[in-house]
């Protein structure tokens, strides 16, 4: 009996680990993702940054491009209380962007404006996000002033019209 039950295990066991390793990839044959020209401008930020800010001392963020190369992620001050996520991708050819911000509220943002080395962004209707009220995130321009430097500056908003954000942020790469 036990000599039975061993040899059962052992077959269990062998078609489980078969199960395993014989599947192939399916996103292994996938073409590579090819953006609309700025959301490929923007895959060229992957890597991380820090920048001087005179409000709050050195500041880093990251840049990484996920979801098959269909997104390109943004992290700025990863591991801290001012921590926030942006995250941009095309939407029928047109890069958008999500701003998750510390503020408690992720407002988007769609591309407005784009020359051969800077892209501003601009506010659209966010669902939970009351722009006549709440402060947020309004707009943000990228001024790409070479491979390794690159300016931001963010458009805030408060009681429905501008708000001080800070002055532009230059980021080099480390």
């Amino acid at each position: 009996m036990k000599l039975l039950t061993l040899i059962s295990s052992i077959v269990v066991l062998s078609s489980l680990t078969s199960c395993q390793s014989g599947k192939p990839n399916p996103c292994a044959d996938m073409p590579p993702y090819k953006g609309s020209a700025a959301f490929e401008q923007m895959k060229s930020l992957v890597g991380k940054w820090s920048a001087n800010s005179p409000m709050m001392g050195k500041v880093n963020t990251e840049f990484r491009v996920i979801a098959g190369g269909s997104v390109v992620e943004e992290t700025f001050e990863r591991g801290t209380p001012m921590e926030m996520l942006s995250v941009y991708h095309d939407v029928n050819g047109r890069l958008m962007m999500t701003h998750y911000c510390m503020l408690r509220n992720q407002p988007r943002m769609q591309l407005t404006k784009s020359t051969a080395n800077s892209l501003t962004f601009d506010f659209v209707p966010t669902p939970g996000l009351n722009a006549a009220k709440e402060m947020h995130m309004h707009g943000a321009t990228y001024t790409f002033i070479d491979a390794n430097h690159l300016q931001m500056e963010g458009v805030s908003w408060k009681d429905g019209k501008p708000a001080p954000c800070g002055p532009p942020l230059i980021f080099t790469r480390k």
